[in-house]
């Protein structure tokens, strides 16, 4: 391209040409990142302002951040945060019941003014506190009635995670230098955990940053060895990732930060349907999931951003954590903790503060610290970190990691049996599973076994293709394994134990060897005949083995029953709450640590054996990219093979064909179990089960409000509260048992 022609003024005049090739290069960074956000280029440019319409939001959450403690509770309207009713103090002692029930009683009072003010017509003679309602809310009565709401204060917790962060926050806004982010939003973890690093939301979200195990999953490891997610340094990289991902979609960073709380998809609906401005998608955009805190998320982090920017002003004596310095080193293989503690020097408690994200069965042995892992220390503990890994001698380094394994209580189980059928003793059994000696097994508990060390696999199935008739029973013949049981080949080939028993005239289930023949229902079906002829119980575990073991309940007849008499009985629920439900309500926060996860893996037809195409029911929690993960498929294989369009969900209970070509349907089923066990025992160390609650289900709820909006619980655990009932169908009137769980560190709910 020809610039300047001979004649031209500027070829002319060197001064005004020199002035315009000066005027040209000031010009070309802006040319050349024109169409890109400046945000995400100068990270000094961009100042985070208060949108018109959040005012009453961000000062709100100011006064939650910097006015009120822990001890306060604020009783707000939840669409108006500029209505405050009443501020509770809950004096430092109370018990969480005791601190609910003042809050409950302060709600149902200004509950009762505002239904009696939507009654009244004649306003003039109204009492003190009357008249303070009335002036406040000034009309629609009974819908402040309804959107009561207490915020209890976070003063004291903003403070602790202020000097938290300095632990972490140089590396952190280093981090978000390197990916072009503005500075402003690494405080987004004071909103979210207040840099607490073991944080973890009865939602599943956990870590500095909040990450929920589908969303870690993106950017992270998330398994039942090691989750990422608890690393302070590799969650902020997956947030600076998904912060970034979210801008770019969606071109603002009021936006982009509110899908960091509800999601990406959601907010692209939004903007869809009511621009791209937020307060314009919160005053319009009505959707179940997108709730108070998500509407509330962006406002939340503009009073952080204010209050750290002020942190002299509202804490004053600051003692602000320095920060970590570590080093690393990258393991080669599978090492056992005992030989880390051993060649490092270091406790398990030592091993488990610096490398917060290996998960308990790692920490306590039951797991190895896998191949791949980056494992930290203190900088000032060894002089080279690496070269002491390598003095580790080679027989201490494994090529494999130690295969789980499991055993579903069957009824007439007891655990000096299944100690004396997996070759291990009743001591191991509890300390594994954290039984106590007054608690019992009970049907389908899930209890993990002593692993084998040298990692063997298991193969798909060991039966002999060839049918025969038993009677009027058709069968096939299998050959007995090692480490096999009733239940597992009973599971296995989708048939019932006893029935095997029975069908193959087996007196002591827990004498099978290696080798032995059985025969197999063909199609899992045994006639009455046949059935009637089964062991009893207590054949199969002698009194002399019971001991305190042996399960007498049955635990979903008992929740039933629990159910039925509470909705029986409204008028004096409290009190049966006391007596009835209290049986119940014992032990079951052991109990349910290990509820069965998942149906197992079904075969419809005995082709579909032959072919590995097995057929798996969906339970919560689980994607068809968790499917493919633990048969090493593709997603687009098992869309295709269940004719899933692309923007297709699965939902609970649906059924879905899976290929075992790659993995067997032991080691798939291991996978299954490692990931739901992993999510209740998250759930568990943080969270126990105070109380059972009937109610009834109302007329326009939902399964997902009822979890997510009033009790705060997951879905998993209301199923298991329920087993008798679909939860995703509920009935209007119908009475379901909700677990009321409250925090086990900070006894908050």
């Amino acid at each position: 391209m020809i610039l300047f022609k001979k004649d031209c003024v500027l070829a002319k005049s060197p001064k005004i040409l020199n002035i315009f090739f000066l005027l040209l290069f000031w010009s070309l960074p802006s040319l050349a990142l024109a169409g890109f956000p400046k945000e995400i280029h100068n990270q000094n440019e961009y100042h985070f302002s208060v949108l018109p319409g959040l005012e009453s939001k961000v000062e709100f959450w100011k006064k939650v951040y910097s006015e009120y403690t822990t001890n306060h509770a604020i009783l707000h309207d939840i669409r108006n945060l500029d209505l405050i009713y009443e501020v509770i103090y809950l004096p430092k002692g109370l018990s969480h019941r005791a601190r609910e029930r003042r809050i409950e009683n302060v709600k149902s009072k200004y509950n009762k003014i505002l239904r009696g003010l939507a009654r009244k017509k004649d306003k003039s003679n109204l009492k003190d506190l009357e008249k303070r309602v009335y002036k406040l809310v000034k009309t629609g009565f009974n819908r402040a009635a309804r959107n009561i709401r207490a915020q209890i204060g976070q003063k004291d917790r903003f403070k602790d995670g202020i000097e938290r962060s300095g632990l972490y926050m140089d590396r952190i806004k280093f981090i978000f230098k390197n990916h072009g982010l503005p500075m402003e939003l690494s405080v987004l973890p004071h909103v979210e955990s207040s840099f607490q690093v073991n944080a973890y939301s009865s939602a599943g979200a956990a870590g500095i940053w909040q990450f929920t195990r589908g969303t870690g999953r993106l950017f992270m490891k998330v398994g039942y060895d090691v989750d990422e997610r608890r690393d302070p340094i590799l969650s902020t990289t997956a947030a600076a990732k998904l912060l970034k991902k979210n801008f770019r979609e969606l071109k603002s960073w009021p936006l982009a930060i509110t899908a960091y709380n509800h999601g990406l998809r959601g907010m692209m609906r939004g903007k869809k349907r009511f621009g791209p401005q937020l307060v314009d998608i919160i005053n319009g955009y009505r959707s179940r999931t997108f709730g108070f805190a998500s509407q509330n998320f962006y406002a939340e982090f503009l009073a952080a951003l204010h209050v750290v920017k002020n942190k002299e002003k509202y804490f004053p004596n600051l003692n602000i954590a320095s920060p970590k310095r570590i080093q690393s080193v990258r393991f080669d293989k599978f090492i056992d903790i005992v030989t880390v503690m051993d060649q490092f020097g270091m406790s398990r408690d030592e091993v488990a503060l610096h490398n917060p994200s290996l998960r308990r069965p790692v920490i306590s042995g039951q797991k190895r610290i896998p191949r791949g892992f980056v494992f930290q220390a203190p900088s000032d503990w060894f002089r080279n970190l690496e070269a002491k890994y390598k003095t580790i001698p080679a027989s201490y380094k494994h090529e494999r990691q130690i295969r789980s394994k499991w055993h579903t209580v069957q009824r007439g189980d007891t655990l000096s049996a299944i100690a004396l059928r997996f070759r291990t003793s009743v001591t191991k059994l509890k300390r594994m599973n954290n039984i106590r000696s007054r608690n019992r097994i009970y049907v389908g508990q899930v209890l993990r076994l002593p692993q084998n060390r040298r990692g063997s696999s298991i193969v798909l199935a060991d039966y002999k293709s060839r049918t025969r008739y038993l009677g009027k029973v058709e069968t096939i013949e299998y050959r007995v394994r090692r480490n096999d049981n009733l239940s597992k080949i009973a599971g296995r080939f989708n048939t019932n134990p006893l029935d095997l028993a029975a069908l193959n005239r087996i007196s002591d289930p827990d004498m099978l060897y290696p080798g032995q023949n059985l025969n197999i229902p063909k199609d899992g079906i045994v006639p009455k005949a046949i059935k009637k002829a089964r062991i009893s119980p207590s054949v199969r575990t002698p009194e002399k083995k019971k001991e305190n073991f042996t399960l007498k309940v049955d635990r979903s007849r008992e929740l039933k029953k629990a159910v039925n008499v509470l909705a029986a009985r409204p008028e004096k629920k409290s009190r049966v709450d006391g007596v009835q439900v209290a049986g119940v309500v014992q032990g079951l926060n052991t109990i349910n640590k290990n509820r069965p996860a998942f149906l197992p893996v079904s075969f419809s037809t005995q082709k579909n054996k032959s072919r590995g195409l097995g057929v798996i029911t969906v339970d919560f929690d689980e994607t068809l990219s968790h499917y493919a993960d633990w048969a090493k498929l593709s997603i687009r294989e098992l869309r295709k093979i269940n004719n899933l369009r692309r923007n297709a969900y699965i939902t609970v209970h649906d059924k879905i064909k899976v290929p075992f070509r790659k993995v067997t349907p032991d080691k798939f089923e291991e996978q299954r179990q490692e990931y739901h066990k992993g999510i209740q025992e998250d759930f568990f160390n943080s969270y126990r089960i105070t109380k059972l609650l009937v109610r009834k289900v109302k007329k326009g709820e939902t399964l997902w409000e009822i979890c997510n909006e009033i009790y705060f619980i997951p879905f998993w655990l209301m199923s298991s509260y329920n087993p008798d009932k679909d939860i995703n169908s509920l009935a209007v009137g119908e009475p379901i048992l909700v677990p009321l769980i409250t925090s086990v560190k900070t006894k908050d709910t």
